[in-house]
């Protein structure tokens, strides 16, 4: 089979991409930059990166870190320091690079840190063709990379942003009535009867699904402290808290009659008995189960909206919902405040907005008398 032919300078490096600089036939620079040499984006933003060293090395002007004043640095070297120190979840590191290279470098890659205004992110972000919560997502580590090159003021700071992301009203949030839930679970099979049983039932995020061994689960509670994403086992939760969840009786059943019990390893296994590293497992009964029983179709994460909703129907504290969810009890209230009719079992009396004081004196009472 005949070999890549890799762009002039690039190379694959262990997990990253290394360029080379030459200069009168003698290598004159070398640097490894994360990303996958196999991958089109990553490749193409490595390219970049050697195409404007050579262009700082034509103009004569230094392409390492340590000859270059903080006050000269470009937002590309800036940028690349920022996620070369950064001290974050492989998947967190990824998302980032991603970003950085597909938003912000073409734009500010070639200028100095310093020239990069509020006025120009603005504009740059006015001209992207997404919804409001990505807008806020490109922004995170374009904020970051500022603050790590101690740009005074920073340009993305969150005061002078805030007007650059329009507001729109929040859609309701998704979910199942119990009726869709017991109609799903009862067509689904195998693997994925348990797996969607445990969305539904515990709230979990679909990593943490994945993440799951048989030493997690002590017969009425979930422990939950780690997750599976990007294909990667990540040691933590997305919110770096461990938490406890209890497993409803009607999922316990389905749980200990799955037959990877007695490997002792994950839950939820592949063909192979190796750990389900994604979703795609179970995507797909999930979409044929909606076909089948003509449901509108709704993504797996509803689940979790759908376990939500049911713990503030059904009177659970919003405080103790949170932490079954893995939430703080602020963005609890943001996504899920809603009282969601079908699930209440019982009627609710208009009285409970009498308050604590139910007798007040009138005229009638004596209130006159003394």
């Amino acid at each position: 089979m005949d070999k890549p032919a890799w762009p002039t300078g690039i190379r694959p490096c262990g997990n990253g991409i290394r360029i080379k600089i030459w200069k009168a036939g003698k290598l004159y620079y070398s640097e490894t930059v994360p990303g996958d040499p196999y991958r089109p984006a990553d490749l193409a933003a490595a390219v970049r990166r050697r195409e404007w060293l050579e262009s700082r090395k034509r103009l004569g002007l230094s392409i390492t870190t340590d000859d270059t004043t903080a006050e000269n640095e470009l937002f590309s070297e800036m940028a690349q320091d920022y996620l070369n120190t950064l001290d974050a979840k492989t998947s967190t590191a990824t998302d980032y690079l991603r970003i950085l290279n597909r938003y912000w470098m073409p734009k500010f890659g070639n200028m100095l840190k310093t020239e990069v205004t509020t006025r120009m992110v603005k504009r740059e972000l006015a001209s992207m063709n997404v919804g409001r919560k990505t807008k806020k997502n490109i922004l995170v580590p374009l904020r970051g990379a500022f603050d790590h090159g101690e740009v005074d003021p920073n340009p993305v700071a969150a005061s002078l942003l805030k007007k650059a992301i329009r507001k729109t009203q929040k859609p309701p949030v998704e979910r199942y009535t119990l009726e869709e839930r017991r109609r799903l679970i009862e067509h689904l099979q195998d693997q994925p009867k348990v797996y969607f049983a445990v969305l539904f039932g515990c709230g979990l995020r679909p990593g943490e699904a994945l993440g799951l061994t048989w030493n997690d689960y002590d017969g009425e509670f979930l422990h939950i402290t780690k997750q599976i994403t990007r294909r990667r086992l990540e040691p933590t939760t997305k919110n770096y808290q461990e938490r406890k969840v209890y497993v409803p009786s009607w999922v316990r059943p389905l749980l200990n009659n799955l037959p990877t019990r007695f490997k002792r390893g994950h839950v939820f296994l592949n063909t192979i008995d190796t750990p389900c590293l994604d979703t795609d497992c179970f995507n797909g009964p999930w979409k044929d189960a909606h076909k089948a029983l003509k449901f509108r179709y709704r993504i797996p994460y509803t689940c979790r909206h759908t376990r939500a909703a049911e713990l503030l129907s059904t009177g659970v504290e919003p405080g103790d919902a949170a932490g079954q969810m893995g939430h703080t009890l602020d963005v609890f209230y943001r996504t899920y405040a809603e009282w969601i009719e079908e699930y209440s079992n019982k009627k609710k009396d208009i009285s409970r907005f009498e308050g604590a004081t139910d007798k007040i004196p009138t005229k009638e009472n004596g209130a006159e008398n003394n």
